[in-house]
């Protein structure tokens, strides 16, 4: 079994291609430089091969040009997050622990490496789930995916147990073991799975009652954003198919109770209950537009719960 990849040299490398076209041997002394260990240009040409697996379009158009990365929509930051987890582990003790105020790290985290590696290898893999409803269990399934959301991983795979695609939180895995390759074309509908569990904001399931013809696909949702909160989105994107479009208009804030510009934001998402706390939690500053059946579910799920101004 081969080793998986310095997840730092696929950053720098990542970053490096993201500014313009870059040789082999420019690559080299770029991590050499950045202070990191490569063997050969060979292993440049495996780490762009392992970037493009994990989805990251990357052109060769000819050896003139050398390598481009061209679309970074769909990353959600991956390799950032566990890069900034390695360096976050290197940092010394601190001598006064009131100096510094932090979140626990995430159990399970170490299990990246092994977890890249399986889906970028497809390896099927087997480990132990606690679930929050029901007693631990021992898992087989077919890792697909792996996405970061607000702080917490979730792989998305086919469970060989209950021969259905599940997601799980890597926070709640133990004892993970890579087992025997598999084919991903024997795995029935996982291409239209992994986009769809892609086009999710985070990693709630579908609304079931919501698709009540039992067809699951995105929809163009249309928000309208506050001038306060569109100043985060611009810095930090709920979801790589955001669009913060010109059309603006004036609303009253329910909690401000005061008039405030507003800009049309844009997602093309499958509608589910990560998405719904999103505009709820934006407490007057996220105004759902469009569409008018999403907007009729939360109206009469959450029965009055719901200001109805957040949903106009």
């Amino acid at each position: 079994m081969s080793k998986y990849p310095n997840i730092r040299r696929l950053v720098l490398i990542k970053d490096l291609l993201s500014v313009r076209p870059r040789f082999s041997s420019e690559i080299l002394k770029h991590i050499e430089d950045k202070g990191g260990v490569i063997e050969s240009a060979r292993t440049i040409a495996r780490d762009i091969k392992i970037l493009r697996e994990l989805g990251y379009e990357i052109e060769n158009p000819t050896k003139k040009r050398g390598y481009l990365l061209i679309n970074t929509d769909y990353k959600e930051d991956l390799l950032e997050r566990y890069n900034d987890y390695i360096n976050l582990s290197k940092l010394p003790n601190a001598k006064n622990e009131d100096s510094l105020i932090s979140t626990p790290i995430l159990k399970g985290i170490e299990l990246l490496p092994l977890l890249f590696e399986a889906v970028d290898d497809f390896y099927k893999i087997q480990f132990e789930y606690h679930a929050f409803t029901s007693e631990q269990t021992l898992r087989e399934v077919y890792p697909l995916v792996l996405k970061e959301y607000q702080g917490k991983w979730h792989l998305h795979s086919y469970d060989l147990k209950i021969n259905e695609f599940r997601t799980f939180g890597i926070d709640r895995m133990e004892n993970l073991e890579l087992m025997d390759k598999f084919l991903p074309e024997k795995v029935v509908g996982a291409d239209q799975e992994i986009e769809l569990f892609k086009r999710r904001l985070g990693a709630s399931k579908p609304m079931d009652e919501y698709f009540k013809n039992g067809i699951v696909k995105p929809q163009l949702i249309k928000l309208w954003v506050s001038s306060f909160y569109l100043n985060y989105l611009k810095t930090k994107k709920l979801h790589f198919s955001q669009t913060i479009t010109n059309e603006t208009k004036e609303l009253v804030n329910f909690a401000r109770k005061e008039k405030m510009n507003y800009t049309m934001v844009t997602y093309v998402l499958v509608p589910n209950y990560d998405l719904i706390k999103i505009i709820v939690g934006g407490l007057g500053d996220i105004v759902l537009d469009h569409p008018a059946s999403l907007k009729d579910y939360i109206a009469k799920k959450f029965n009055g719960l719901v200001p109805n101004c957040l949903t106009k």
